[in-house]
């Protein structure tokens, strides 16, 4: 994710955005409980997990099957924790995380994209502000993962967390309230223009490329075309006429094409920018600079 200026004094920072996702969307979709059986089942584990900048404090271990985690953090400005299974080691795959936040070019930008995709699959996870928790819920194989933490308004080297998924557990997880889904075209919402405030958002990425889903706030009243002219003059690199976003994001990390997690969050009510700051790797920009947001309402 990239951060945003605040304000007309306000430079663009050097914030930036990172990975996430699951089991098949049609996997998840699929295992979703019905009304009698989640009232009879037992819910999902849910671990705490406080991330800060340079840090992650988290289990080393969890059983395999539907899991939750409950993040938080003190960190002013907010933090992302992405949950991925690598296909190399560790280091290599936060050095190419660090290349491309720090490319200097689009171009650059868009080959170091490209390698970072190549190296992970992406699990979901959280991103989160001080004061506003998020509970991350996927369901995991036995296996080798990785947190990964990093600070919206740094472009220093990330952190990793291990996590090994062993065993066997039960339990369900949470009910969605609604659907985010990521489309080739944009974001579709199951209520139209409007998501609900509290509750757990089923969120699946059917783009076909990787993608986030994170949630900012905007000034009461903001139009569709205020938030058209304000991407569209960061994209330029020209100063905004307005500056409708009023806060930090929160939501769901990035997920890889064809994967699906559920993060429950508890916001205000109100105007909000559902957006994705993926770096594309075909423009080398974030993906909400070529057109991928939407203005929602959460009530």
């Amino acid at each position: 994710m990239t951060s945003l200026p605040l304000s007309a004094d306000a430079g663009l920072s050097r914030r930036r955005m990172l990975l996430g996702a699951g089991l098949t969307a049609g996997a998840l979709l699929g295992a979703l409980p019905g009304a009698s059986r989640a009232a009879a089942a037992a819910k999902a584990p849910v671990y705490d997990v406080v991330v800060a900048a340079g840090s992650v404090t988290a289990p080393a271990k969890v059983p395999a099957g539907p899991v939750s985690f409950r993040v938080g953090t003190p960190t002013e400005g907010g933090m992302g924790l992405p949950l991925v299974q690598l296909r190399v080691p560790v280091d290599k795959y936060l050095d190419d995380l660090t290349a491309m936040t720090n490319a200097p070019t689009p171009a650059e930008a868009a080959a170091a994209a490209a390698v970072v995709e190549s190296e992970s699959v992406n699990l979901g996870g959280a991103a989160v502000q001080p004061g506003t928790d998020a509970v991350f819920t996927q369901i995991l194989w036995p296996g080798t993962y990785y947190f990964i933490a990093y600070d919206f308004d740094s472009s220093e080297r990330p952190v990793a967390h291990r996590l090994t998924v062993e065993g066997v557990g039960n339990g369900e997880p949470p009910v969605p309230v609604d659907v985010i889904r990521h489309t080739p075209s944009g974001f579709w919402v199951s209520g139209g223009g409007q998501l609900h405030a509290g509750g757990t958002h089923l969120v699946v990425n059917d783009s076909g490329v990787l993608n986030e889903a994170v949630l900012l706030p905007v000034r009461p009243g903001t139009t569709a075309a205020e938030v058209d002219a304000f991407f569209a003059a960061l994209r330029d690199g020209t100063t905004p006429p307005t500056y409708p976003i009023t806060g930090g994001a929160a939501g769901s990390p990035p997920l890889s094409p064809g994967r699906s997690a559920r993060v429950g969050l508890r916001l205000r009510p109100g105007g909000y920018v559902l957006s994705s700051w993926i770096t594309s790797t075909t423009t080398g920009r974030p993906r909400v600079f070529d057109g991928f947001y939407k203005l929602v309402t959460l009530a």
